[in-house]
C-alpha cells in the first residue's frame, strides 16, 4: 500500500493551508496537515534584508506535509529497486519533507544497513547532485526493541534556500550554496520551528511507527538535541531513487 492523496484533498489544503483535512487510504482514516503554511512569505519576512543576496529559486509555497493515520498501516514507499512511489515523489516536489505517523514499512524493507546520529545543528544533504538515489528515507520501526520507544532527539529540515540565507545572516564567508552548514547555534530554536524549519520529532508514543522522506536536491536536515546529553538512538535511513 502506498500514499495516494486525491487531488481534491490536496487542493483543499492549498486553499486553506491552516486547516487539516481528513481522508481515507485503503479503508484507513488519516488526517493531513501542512507543517508551515505560506512558507515562502515567512522566509521573505524573516530574511527580508538578505533576499538581495539570493542566487537560487525558492521552490515551496507551503512547506512540510504531515499525515497521521488513525490506526497502524503498512506502507510500501519504494519497490525492490529502491524506487520511490510516484505519488510520494509528487508530494515531495510539492511540499518538501513528508512525515507519516502510525505507519511502518513492510517486513522486507524494515532492516536497515545504516542508522545515523549526526552532530547537533549540522545541516547537510546526504546525497550530492551527481548521485541518482537522492531521496532520504528515515524511519522509526515500531517492532524494533529500541526504536519502538520515543526518541529523545529530533530532526530539523529547512529549504536549501533558507539555509543559504541563514548562512548569509550569520556571516559564513563566501555566499554560495554548500552541502553542509553549522547554523542557528546562537539562536533559540523553538520559535523558528514552524516558521523557518520543520521538526521531525520522533516522539509518537511507544510502538507507533514513523516514516519521513526528504529530497536532498531541495532541503537540508540536521539532528537537534534539545537536551545535549540525550542524543537518542540512531534513526534508520535508506537512500531511494
Amino acid at each position: 500500500m502506498a500514499i495516494d492523496l486525491d487531488s481534491t484533498a490536496l487542493a483543499a489544503l492549498e486553499r486553506d493551508p491552516g486547516t487539516p483535512i481528513k481522508g481515507r487510504l485503503n479503508g484507513t482514516t488519516y488526517t493531513a496537515r501542512i507543517a508551515i503554511p505560506d512558507y515562502g512569505a515567512r522566509i521573505a519576512r524573516h530574511y527580508a534584508q538578505r533576499l538581495s543576496t539570493l542566487a537560487m529559486d525558492f521552490p515551496f509555497h507551503h512547506f512540510g506535509l504531515s499525515i497521521e493515520f488513525e490506526t497502524p498501516v503498512e506502507l510500501s514507499v519504494h519497490d525492490d529497486e529502491r524506487r520511490l512511489d510516484d505519488g510520494l515523489r509528487a508530494l515531495l516536489g510539492r511540499f518538501g519533507p513528508l512525515m507519516l505517523s502510525n505507519a511502518y514499512l513492510p517486513d522486507r524493507a524494515r532492516e536497515s544497513g545504516q542508522r545515523n546520529v549526526f552532530k547537533c545543528l549540522s545541516f547537510h544533504i546526504d546525497r550530492g547532485h551527481t548521485q541518482d538515489d537522492n531521496i532520504s528515507l528515515f524511519w522509526r520501526d515500531p517492532f524494533d526493541p529500541v526504536q519502538r520507544q520515543p526518541r529523545s532527539s529530533s530532526t530539523l529540515v529547512l529549504a536549501n534556500t533558507a539555509a543559504y540565507l541563514q548562512a548569509v545572516k550569520e556571516g559564513h564567508g563566501k555566499h554560495e550554496f554548500k552541502r553542509l552548514y553549522q547554523l542557528f547555534e546562537d539562536e533559540d530554536i523553538d520559535p523558528l520551528i514552524g516558521e523557518v524549519m520543520v521538526e521531525l520529532g520522533w516522539r509518537a508514543p511507544e510502538g507507533v511507527g514513523e516514516i519521513s522522506l526528504v529530497d536532498n536536491r531541495t532541503v537540508l536536515h540536521a539532528s537537534y538535541y534539545a537536551r545535549p546529553k540525550f542524543k537518542g538512538y540512531p534513526i534508520s535511513v535508506r537512500y531511494l531513487f
